[in-house]
């Protein structure tokens, strides 16, 4: 299903990201789709319905958007924007973040599972820099740590002071804390979110409480706020939320959740894109590299990916062909089998059946295994007589 194309004639905005310039060319394939944020005179032009703040729109899911308190916590530049204003993202990453709106409208935590690589985190920085929500990030490895969530105590004027942690400042001050790597957590660590997740309450070190505001905006109606204050009871924002990124256990080496935790996200399976939402953004990054180049990398990597679990051949990182193509690109030299032993070294890495597997699979898609020609000649000459410390080196006609 393609998401619906919604381009609003007139647009205010007063967020930073409406402000964004990019110098870049103009670039609209098919699967592009252009969003923004609305003001309340443009809504009530178009809609002919009055709203008291900014909002977004993807697909038929709308979310009014609040301005953040701190601009500087709200990721910038993972969002490609034209000259005009408007945004690039494909249709994949549309139906992802789509759904991500959704689960945000209905108050839910999120955990993004997929393949290894930068796709994950990409959609759930996309998604932050769209909704315009601030972020705390923690990297989950095998050392960390109960006070690395939570409250860590440190000296300070010889008094011991407790410093809240990503997960308590999201928390108190409404933004999202996104888990990255939940499998390398130890089985100890992750359960004690497990309150947070469910109930929005925490007990702290320093003898405070997380209350869910529900709850706490009940007791306001007996007590006063310094009164709860001085009680220790801090009030969990309506718009904390926590996005977890993971690997499947099954397949890659990690601590499987607990079946409670688990049960407190939405999950959602972040594939890779589609070979021509691929192919089209490889044609953007390298336009002189002819086409049928790019189709066989993407070739290669998808069926490297879609092999059976018995082969167990290792992973091909989709993520980094735009990295080859842009060396395809400044080097025309550079052959397709170069460019895929860059970034998958399969003759120095594999045992003998798998690298006889990967030549026939090179055979059957028509990539040439031999090597890029060799070097002639190599030139060293000054730039320009401007800059007489800048030396431009030539390789055979490439420099």
């Amino acid at each position: 299903m393609l998401l619906s194309l919604n381009r609003i004639p007139k647009v205010t905005s007063t967020l930073l990201w409406q402000n964004i310039k990019v110098n870049a060319k103009p670039f609209a394939p098919v699967f592009t789709k252009f969003y923004t944020t609305t003001s309340e005179e443009a809504m009530a032009v178009n809609d002919k319905t009055k709203i008291t703040s900014e909002r977004i729109k993807i697909g038929d899911v709308i979310k009014d958007l609040k301005p953040p308190k701190n601009p500087e916590l709200v990721p910038q530049k993972y969002v490609q924007y034209n000259e005009d204003g408007t945004l690039q993202l494909t249709q994949s990453a549309l139906h992802h973040l789509r759904w991500m709106l959704q689960k945000d409208i209905l108050k839910q935590d999120m955990f993004l599972i997929g393949q290894p690589g930068s796709l994950r985190r990409q959609l759930a920085m996309q998604y932050l820099e769209l909704t315009q929500r601030e972020l705390e990030y923690i990297a989950l490895s095998r050392d960390t740590t109960e006070s690395d969530l939570k409250q860590r105590r440190e000296i300070k004027d010889k008094a011991a002071i407790y410093y809240d942690q990503s997960a308590v400042r999201a928390a108190v001050n409404g933004r999202v804390l996104v888990l990255d790597g939940v499998e390398h957590a130890e089985r100890n660590v992750l359960p004690i979110l497990n309150n947070l997740l469910e109930n929005r309450e925490m007990h702290l070190e320093n003898g405070k409480f997380l209350m869910a505001p529900e709850r706490y905006d009940k007791l306001l109606e007996t007590y006063t706020k310094d009164q709860l204050d001085k009680l220790g009871v801090l009030r969990v924002s309506e718009d904390f939320r926590v996005v977890a990124l993971g690997l499947p256990t099954h397949k890659y080496k990690g601590t499987p959740l607990d079946p409670p935790l688990r049960s407190r996200f939405q999950s959602r399976n972040v594939s890779h894109l589609a070979f021509d939402e691929m192919l089209i953004d490889l044609q953007h990054v390298a336009p002189n590299v002819p086409v049928d180049q790019l189709k066989s990398l993407i070739s290669f990597g998808m069926a490297i990916q879609a092999a059976d679990q018995v082969d167990n051949l290792p992973d091909f990182a989709l993520d980094n062909l735009h990295l080859v193509a842009k060396m395809m690109q400044r080097n025309p030299h550079i052959s397709v089998h170069d460019a895929i032993t860059r970034i998958y070294p399969y003759q120095t890495c594999m045992k003998k059946d798998h690298i006889e597997r990967v030549k026939t699979l090179l055979k059957s898609l028509k990539i040439n295994p031999l090597e890029s020609k060799p070097v002639k000649n190599i030139s060293v000459a000054k730039a320009n007589e401007q800059a007489p410390d800048v030396l431009e080196f030539k390789i055979d006609d490439v420099s």
